[in-house]
């Protein structure tokens, strides 16, 4: 199972599931208690509404806070001993949303109740039709263990899957990062598996190791990688060998 797609994966380090579904069909009723059995589990957990009526406004009209924004203020902030609101005089995007949401909150979870037509894995309530990754939670039956089941899989697989380099370097054997998540999520592969996790080449220079990150490790492995394969003698497939170089320079 894909759990999103891992093009887009760079925006949030959070899991991001929506529950879509007709008006009145019990949205709100399903986000509320899977937020509530999701925080029992130990998962930390932010929302988003989306609110589809052109006429409605966070604000109210007269206010301290409506007057910063008629005023011309792009975001106002409200801030009390319980609270702290953020109301942004435009338009975001959804993108935008979640990044905002991932930095105040960094949750485990970002439950969307709307918002429909993006790309993310869906709770569907009524006949909807399902596109890509999702579930359909029927309340006459009342399946809520296995929705719960599947989020706390997508969740589970996001938290390994933020362990992971995110390089889609492919050496592990498979396509892209989430797909190893995902494998090591179902013990089939295991975080020492991802070479470029614990690093996967180093260099000293007069002795001292040279602190590499997994970005700059990727550039020079397949700078060197490519320059070795192109050399007389070196076969392509002794590029997966472990390749040492070593420069000495003389000294008078």
């Amino acid at each position: 199972m894909n759990t999103s797609n891992p093009e887009s994966r760079t925006m949030t380090s959070a899991a991001v599931i929506g529950v879509v579904g007709y008006h009145n069909t019990g949205k709100t009723t399903l986000v509320c208690r899977l937020i509530e059995r999701l925080i029992e589990g130990g998962y930390s957990v932010s929302t988003i509404k989306n609110i589809p009526r052109e006429d409605f406004f966070m604000d109210v009209q007269g206010t301290d806070t409506w007057k910063h924004g008629e005023s011309g203020a792009r975001v106002v902030v409200a801030s009390s001993p319980n609270e702290t609101s953020f109301i942004v005089k435009d338009t975001l995007t959804f993108d935008e949303m979640i990044r905002i949401v991932d930095l105040i909150s960094s949750p485990d979870l970002i439950l969307v109740e709307g918002h429909k037509s993006e790309d993310i894995p869906k709770i569907v309530l009524g006949d909807p039709h399902i596109d890509g990754d999702g579930r359909r939670y029927d309340p006459d039956v009342d399946n809520f263990e296995d929705i719960l089941d599947y989020i706390t899989r997508i969740v589970e697989i996001n938290r390994i899957y933020n362990q992971l380099p995110k390089m889609n370097c492919g050496k592990c054997g498979y396509d892209d990062c989430m797909d190893m998540a995902e494998a090591i999520f179902r013990n089939e592969k295991t975080l020492a598996d991802c070479v470029m996790h614990n690093g996967y080449v180093s260099a000293t220079v007069g002795g001292k190791e040279v602190p590499m990150g997994p970005f700059v490790q990727d550039i020079v492995s397949k700078t060197i990688a490519g320059m070795i394969s192109s050399l007389k003698g070196v076969g392509y497939a002794d590029i997966d060998s472990d390749i040492v170089i070593r420069i000495r320079h003389e000294h008078d």
